[in-house]
């Protein structure tokens, strides 16, 4: 196992405009990160962010155009992929369509013309390892093999070399729901039994929680923030971020400084002296950052809270829970999380109030967070 240590890390590609100058466009810009020995970070972010990119420069199938990546103390940018002692899963899975299970697994050794006996003494301990029922596969080739058959073999083909670092491409999103919650339990079983260090790249929030110990979330080819979930779900450096992790995710209000509260549409919010101070210019463009649990519905006007209709409902049976989707305002609209047993229906004239120690400032032009979690508020209809 070994710590990567990822240095001001560039990747930029060229590319002719219409009319045919040459402009850069930067994959990935000043990636400075660390994965420390045993730890697996899940990096999530949307399409095209940069996530496998940045895993292909760590594995060397792509070279940086700036920066350092160190495996312990060792610059490896130089060294050739099959030379780093990695192991990957890619989306697709990558097998060998002409050979069976046992060929795929075995191909490695057999290029370094290992022993036969080497080779079925490795391929038997990896067959134990991945667990019941994966000694029926050997035999079969890829075609012969369902979507998450192929997964475990492209999952064996990596443990099998025994590597000193995972790098795992989105290896779980061409299973089925249920096949992926399944497996994504049995990876992290694998994860946790072996420690080593693990680059996991996905889309999915669910396998990141579940499998990261740490998660970084990337946007353009930046990494914005890197913490464990709960601390990124508390804390959001951005309003990126702050959308970006939650399900649903966090939804703004547009509102405005004046003396100390925070003036929205329909509703206004009193603030301490010091968040008005971090706050600052009353002309400063804010947004308040509110998520659905953090929302109270009420049938019945109350004080503290303010009006809307509900647009849609959304139940959730396996959360014990509904999602009501309301409009508050012209073009304003937040979701609010209920109990499974809420009777609200489409249309109904229903009254909210958010919980005043669970609202967020960001400054609406930077993005950037000015007051997270934990403060103490008072809000009052407007």
């Amino acid at each position: 196992m070994v710590t990567v240590r990822l240095e001001n890390i560039e990747k930029v590609f060229e590319q002719k405009t219409p009319s045919g100058e040459v402009s850069k466009v930067f994959a990935l810009k000043n990636i400075n990160l660390t994965i420390i020995d045993g730890e697996t970070i899940a990096v999530v972010g949307p399409s095209g962010c940069g996530k496998s990119t940045l895993l292909r420069v760590i594995a060397g199938l792509e070279k940086a155009t700036d920066g350092n990546v160190y495996f312990d103390d060792k610059l490896v940018n130089d060294v050739e992929p099959k030379d780093r002692g990695i192991g990957i899963v890619f989306q697709n899975y990558a097998l060998y369509p002409h050979f069976k299970s046992k060929g795929n697994l075995s191909f490695f050794f057999k290029l370094r013309k290992t022993k036969e006996e080497v080779i079925n003494e490795r391929v038997r301990v990896t067959a134990e390892t991945l667990g019941v029922g994966f000694e029926e596969l050997l035999n079969r080739k890829p075609g012969q093999l369902s979507g998450g058959q192929q997964q475990r073999v492209a999952l064996g083909r990596c443990i099998i070399k025994e590597p000193t670092i995972f790098l795992l491409d989105e290896p779980l999103s061409n299973l089925d729901a249920k096949l992926r919650e399944r497996t994504r339990i049995e990876l992290k079983r694998l994860l946790r039994r072996f420690k080593v260090t693990t680059f996991y790249v996905t889309h999915d929030q669910v396998e990141a929680v579940t499998l990261g110990d740490r998660i970084a979330v990337m946007k353009s080819g930046q990494i914005l923030q890197v913490a464990p979930y709960r601390e990124i779900y508390k804390h959001p450096v951005n309003m990126f971020v702050a959308n970006f992790i939650g399900l649903p995710p966090m939804k703004f209000l547009d509102v405005k400084l004046n003396g100390q509260k925070l003036i929205g549409e329909g509703f206004e919010i009193e603030i301490s002296s010091e968040v008005a101070k971090a706050i600052g210019d009353e002309n400063r463009k804010l947004a308040l950052g509110i998520r659905p649990e953090n929302i109270e519905i009420s049938s019945n006007p109350e004080t503290g809270f303010y009006k809307a209709k509900i647009d849609v409902i959304e139940p959730l049976p396996n959360e014990g829970a509904k999602y009501v989707y309301f409009s508050y305002a012209e073009n304003a609209e937040s979701v609010a999380k209920a109990e499974l047993s809420y009777e609200g229906k489409v249309g109904d004239t229903i009254y909210v109030q958010l919980d005043s120690k669970k609202i967020y400032i960001f400054d609406k032009d930077t993005e950037e967070s000015i007051v997270a979690q934990d403060r103490v508020f008072s809000i009052v209809n407007a």
